[in-house]
């Protein structure tokens, strides 16, 4: 054999080797928690919750190739996916699916082979069959895998319809422990959810949520302009009608809040959940009302007593477990700040199901004033729940509240108005809205606070962090997660950052910060990518 040809014959066994011989469909698998749907196969299956699926690439061939001469009617060419169990029993799975054959109707499954110590479970309907084979991983006793493989196989379903179809709120369920908000955000957009359930909004109110957990962000940036660009279109208050000499802003708007709350012991401002400035104006407010007595900061998003004690009494900031909003940098930095100026914080979500949510606030509300007669609070709230008028869907958490109290809260809404002004805030009160509307709030809040660090620690000394990329595949996007390196040595992940930063296309980046010590991990929309822990140190 010539040269020439040896070096033909390599160069047609590399690329036939490298091309995928797994099944062509494998490319639509989409895994939601425990569960693999693949729309264009048209199939469903639940695993255990236990379950880690593999990329097909990581497949040892030689093992599978040795595993197949047991199973001489399955080919690689079928396999769907690859699995593995992370606890006992451990056993990894393949899935293979192919079109319906009669020539192994015969055979009677599950087989169990003893040498390879596997089990094959298969599953048909009159165009496909579908089997599973599970290999175990370690000496448990086989017949807890076939166990397993029974109960996986009673979930499968040779179709996708309103019976297993995937909903974003399903989606967002699975992924919203996740803190790499790039992944998270994939998963939301790649979802193979059926468009005739019409889940667009929800489609966009999770994705929104999620990706305002990110600075420096374009894809939130495009989300907001659309999301602002339709209330603007659709209020009915023109806001440049209003005389100016009759609104407050700035530093005039805390100022006149401020010396209203000099009139009430209960300051209610509201949020939408995907605006981080909305907790930056609440910090501004904080740093006023203390002035004033108060004292207590009331918020809905801290998901227990329990959380709000231990931020109270053994640590001055929230980690992971505080509450699923708190892991937004700018809310965990509201916590912080309450802190130092003093605020003792106090979780007010009900955990009553027997009665109204809106109900069982305001009665955690006037717990803490039959407690602490002297108690002075604002209260942060999410977006409806400060609403001073019963809406069609009935009484909100102040209408109860000031029923139960008798007490008048001031509230302040910073969620019914948007407008593009130059002013970061403008205070706009009711008695200025054009005749007719129904008084729903005291004051309405315009707030274009631009969402940076330096807008929450005016007060402190900042340096330029230098963080080099380097080493990194600039191709793909980034998310850096920056983390005070007191909390982060303490509680690791658990703790929440002081700043994810998404970044794309830059080797070196300079970041301000507040001087102090910070820890750097850096994840891909696969998961992390940095070997550990980068430190940044305040000397730099």
């Amino acid at each position: 054999m010539s040269h020439r040809n040896y070096y033909f014959i390599l160069l047609i066994f590399f690329i036939l080797s490298s091309c995928s011989t797994y099944h062509h469909l494998a490319e639509y698998n989409y895994v939601n928690g425990a569960k693999l749907i693949n729309k264009e196969a048209a199939i469903s299956v639940q695993y255990f919750g236990d379950t880690q699926f593999l990329p097909l690439k990581q497949i040892d061939k030689i093992s599978l190739r040795n595993l197949l001469k047991k199973y001489s009617f399955l080919n690689k060419k079928d396999l769907l996916s690859y699995s593995k169990i992370t606890i006992a029993p451990r056993y990894t799975a393949y899935l293979f699916l192919r079109d319906y054959e009669k020539d192994i109707d015969n055979l009677e499954f599950p087989i169990k082979d003893t040498v390879t110590n596997s089990v094959l479970f298969q599953t048909a309907n009159n165009q496909k069959r579908a089997y599973l084979l599970l290999t175990r991983d370690d000496s448990m006793n086989i017949e807890g895998v076939i166990k397993d493989g029974k109960e996986i196989l009673k979930s499968f379903q040779f179709k996708i319809d309103s019976s297993n179809a995937l909903t974003y709120s399903s989606v967002f369920e699975s992924v919203r422990k996740d803190i790499n908000y790039l992944r998270a955000s994939e998963k939301l957009i790649n979802a193979p959810v059926e468009d005739s359930l019409g889940q667009d909004w929800m489609q966009y109110q999770f994705l929104t949520t999620i990706n305002s957990f990110m600075q420096n962000n374009t894809m939130y940036d495009s989300l907001i302009n659309v999301f602002e660009q339709k209330r603007i279109s659709k209020q009915k208050v023109n806001i440049a009608s209003i005389d100016t000499s009759k609104i407050y802003y700035n530093t005039s708007a805390l100022n006149k809040i401020a010396k209203e709350s000099k009139s009430t012991n209960v300051v209610m401002v509201n949020e939408n959940h995907w605006y981080p400035k909305h907790r930056i104006f609440t910090i501004q407010l904080l740093k006023k009302l203390k002035k004033n007595g108060f004292n207590y900061l009331a918020l809905e998003s801290l998901s227990s007593s329990f959380q709000a004690s231990k931020i109270n009494e053994d640590r001055p900031y929230p980690t992971l477990s505080s509450g699923y909003y708190i892991q937004e940098s700018y809310f965990a930095h509201l916590i912080r700040i309450a802190k130092e100026l003093g605020y003792k914080i106090t979780a007010y979500e009900s955990s009553d199901k027997a009665i109204d949510r809106e109900l069982g606030q305001a009665k955690k509300l006037a717990e803490i004033i039959e407690n602490d007669p002297k108690a002075k609070i604002l209260v942060h709230a999410g977006i409806d729940h400060i609403l001073e008028e019963p809406t069609k869907n009935g009484k909100r958490m102040a209408v109860y509240f000031k029923e139960i109290t008798d007490i008048n809260p001031l509230t302040i809404n910073q969620v019914e108005f948007i407008d593009k002004t130059a002013n970061s805030l403008t205070l706009i009160p009711f008695d200025e809205l054009p005749p007719g509307q129904k008084k729903i709030n005291d004051y309405f809040l315009i707030n274009n606070i631009p969402t940076n660090l330096k807008n929450t620690y005016p007060e402190k000394e900042f340096k330029n962090y230098k963080l080099n990329l380097k080493n990194y595949d600039l191709e793909d996007t980034l998310l850096l997660k920056i983390y005070n390196k007191e909390e982060f040595d303490i509680y690791k992940k658990n703790a929440v950052p002081v700043l994810n930063l998404k970044t794309e296309n830059s080797d070196d980046l300079e970041i301000a910060l507040p001087v102090n010590d910070y820890v750097l991990i850096v994840l891909g929309e696969e998961g992390e990518t940095s070997k550990g822990e980068i430190s940044l140190k305040a000397e730099i």
